[in-house]
């Protein structure tokens, strides 16, 4: 790769034997050093721009889990505090949730903004699709929790992820990468980085396959992903996103407790839902650009994208939705000094849009049927946000910022073939308007390497069209925005051979977005719940049990890690005329979720050791809090060596002990203590390998 050189002429006066008494002149030494990206971000800069967040943020590095099989979010986020991700079948498909947000999804993502390099992937109406990211072609992986999110854009209970491209900068020469194991599981990459002092290119491709643990639980997806940087000039640089995903999946459904038990590699057994052959796939192009330029102490981001998506999801109806969004953005960060002192400031303004072709057919043996309903959807954003940071003396940091938005939904019902019932909303244009403000502080102690924070902050989340599309009666469909106060109180630092992360919130919601499962028709409906709280800790550390610090270079590393997510998620004062259900803990995810690992790491890049999963107490699957997925822990070794270049390799085994457990579960409002089919098996035992070679 070309780069910034520096020209050194090196001079000496020549020795007796010379000929001439004139300085001998060597030649010119050429040395050269990386010129890294001005739209990408290293990882390095993103770490100290995390630290200055007065609230729960991390930097999640590739090669934290490249190290065994790299595939679901559960993999991705298997060491994220306050992070609840788990696969709902093995699959892409999967319940993603920071702080309870849409806690009760267990596919196609809400209540977190995400983001490819500031750029948003989230559909206008706030949905998003885990198939639109993959994790051996990113770099690096931010995250920020609840309002931290703020400052990027995200005024969501949730907060954010953004996962930061490999670039032909970070990432020079090839990659290749292939994973395979237990039932038919392969995943392979290859991948490709060049740059020049003017330009770079990075382009990466996936095929994912697999048959999955369960019946009817197929999956085979391709994606490329590429993108191109111009340097137009020493401080302004552009790059161009593209795109492009093809994936198909099978949905083996929900089992019995008792199925789950006896054999957890059913399907459904459902004969409605077995005939229906039952899949969730989509074709998605998504072309973006993002501009930066940097003007001393102010740096200017502009973006724009496009993604259409296509999808065909036949459940009961079939589903088949065309979309195309359009969004627009520029933020700018300016850090010159303000009343003498250190201050950050920066404020954005994003435009997005977006317009989608709903049309439902008769499910026949999973192929379209007779058209029984189509609708146009339209949903706009308008969002404008801002935080500074002063410095306040003595350590302290000050924060105010705000993030306001005017969102609007439009459906209008353009066919259907059943009259729907009486009190049905069809059609509706409804529009909203919040400020979300944020106020907090941050002290540091350089000298211990040690940081306290605590926020308020407001968060903000109207609902999408698949909340307000639900339901069969006047009463039953999500109208009003969901919104929260949070308070968070944290630390995080070093000291010796330990390493810590820990934040505890308490959040006043109101007007939550609650999804349920109808038992019989298994469709969704989802409410406004005018009052609930959201209150946890998220807890992550890491130790050099052989009591390195982190600064050295030892031979030998004997390291723990864990990371503690607990969620008290509580109706406070929440009645409807068939049940009170204030004191009742919302469905969806279990009170604790602990994971962790004792590794031997090496300075050859050699590593072992034992992983675990602990979910303690039991998961309640219905609001009324009558029926439970039961505790469980499983445990995994993975052992291998990973290189910065060459060949690197990992061998792991999963669920050893072959647990029969509930990895997530669906929600319903009443199971009135009688076992349901809304359990969603975790992999039985398993075996993974994998090689990846960087040249």
């Amino acid at each position: 790769m070309l780069a910034l050189a520096s020209a050194v002429a090196i001079h000496a006066e020549a020795g007796p034997a010379a000929a001439s008494d004139k300085p001998l002149v060597l030649e010119t030494l050429h040395v050269t050093a990386p010129f890294p990206a001005l739209t990408v971000p290293t990882a390095e800069v993103a770490r100290a721009e995390l630290a200055l967040v007065p609230g729960g943020a991390e930097v999640i590095e590739a090669d934290r889990y490249l190290t065994g099989r790299a595939s679901t979010v559960a993999d991705t986020f298997f060491l994220s505090p306050g992070v609840f991700a788990q696969s709902r079948f093995g699959s892409d498909e999967a319940r993603l949730s920071i702080r309870g947000s849409g806690l009760q999804r267990t596919f196609h993502g809400r209540g977190i903004r995400v983001l490819q390099d500031g750029v948003p992937l989230n559909l206008a109406d706030g949905g998003f699709d885990f198939q639109a990211i993959e994790p051996t072609a990113t770099a690096y992986i931010n995250v920020w929790r609840g309002g931290n999110a703020l400052a990027y854009g995200s005024s969501t209970l949730g907060g954010a992820i953004e996962y930061i491209s490999r670039t032909g900068r970070n990432a020079p020469g090839g990659f290749a990468r292939l994973e395979i194991g237990s039932w038919d599981y392969l995943r392979a990459t290859i991948a490709g980085g060049v740059a020049n002092q003017e330009a770079d290119a990075y382009a990466s491709f996936t095929q994912q396959s697999q048959t999955g643990f369960r019946d009817h639980a197929k999956q085979n997806n391709q994606r490329l992903f590429t993108n191109a940087g111009w340097r137009l000039a020493d401080n302004i640089e552009t790059r161009l996103y593209l795109t492009a995903v093809k994936t198909d999946s099978e949905l083996p459904g929900s089992l019995f407790k008792s199925e789950l038990k006896t054999d957890p590699t059913r399907r459904n057994s459902v004969p409605l839902t077995i005939t229906q052959d039952q899949k969730r796939d989509f074709e998605l192009l998504n072309i973006a650009d993002k501009t930066t330029i940097r003007n001393g102490d102010t740096t200017w981001d502009f973006s724009a994208a496009w993604s259409y998506k296509d999808l065909d999801h036949p459940i009961s109806p079939v589903i088949d939705q065309l979309s195309n969004n359009l969004l627009a953005g520029a933020t700018v960060t300016n850090t010159a000094d303000l009343f003498g002192r250190d201050n950050r400031l920066r404020a954005g303004l994003l435009i997005s849009r977006g317009e989608t072709d709903s049309v439902n057919f008769d499910n026949v043996n999973g192929r379209r049927g007779a058209r029984t309903q189509r609708d146009e959807q339209v949903a706009t954003n308008v969002e404008v946000f801002g935080e500074d940071q002063l410095a306040l003396g003595g350590g302290f940091t000050g924060i105010l910022g705000a993030n306001a938005g005017r969102n609007i939904r439009k459906n209008d019902r353009i066919f259907t073939l059943v009259a729907p019932p009486a009190g049905t909303i069809t059609s509706y244009d409804r529009s909203y308007d919040n400020v979300s403000p944020k106020i907090g502080v941050r002290w540091d102690d350089a000298a211990k390497n040690t940081q306290v924070y605590a926020n308020v902050s407001g968060s903000y989340e109207p609902p999408s069209f698949s909340e307000t599309a639900t339901g069969t009666g006047a009463s039953s469909a999500a109208r009003e925005a969901q919104t929260a106060t949070t308070f968070e109180l944290g630390t995080r630092g070093t000291r010796g051979p330990v390493r810590w992360d820990g934040a505890v919130y308490y959040a006043k919601v109101r007007d939550e977005l609650l999804t349920v499962i109808d038992p019989v028709s298994l469709l969704s409906l989802t409410t406004n719940a005018d009052r609930t709280t959201h209150a946890g800790v998220e807890l992550a550390a890491e130790a050099d049990l052989l009591g390195a610090n982190w600064d050295d270079k030892p031979a030998n590393r004997l390291v723990a890690r864990s990371s503690w997510t607990y969620g008290r998620f509580k109706f406070d004062g929440y009645r409807t005329a068939a049940f009170d259900y204030s004191g009742k803990t919302l469905a969806g995810l279990p009170p604790h979720l602990i994971r962790g690992e004792l590794v031997w790491e090496n300075a050859a890049g050699w590593y072992a050791g034992p992983t675990f999963e602990w979910v303690p107490v039991k998961a309640y699957i219905d609001h009324r809090n009558t029926f439970a997925a039961d505790p469980y822990a499983i445990f995994a070794f993975k052992f291998g060596r990973r290189l910065e270049s060459g060949l690197s390799w990992f061998v792991e085994a999963r669920n050893l002990a072959d647990k029969k457990y509930a990895a997530t579960t669906g929600v319903i409002d009443n199971a009135a203590g009688v076992d349901q089919r809304q359990f969603l098996p975790g992999d039985g035992r398993s075996v993974y390998a994998g090689i990846e070679y960087r040249f």
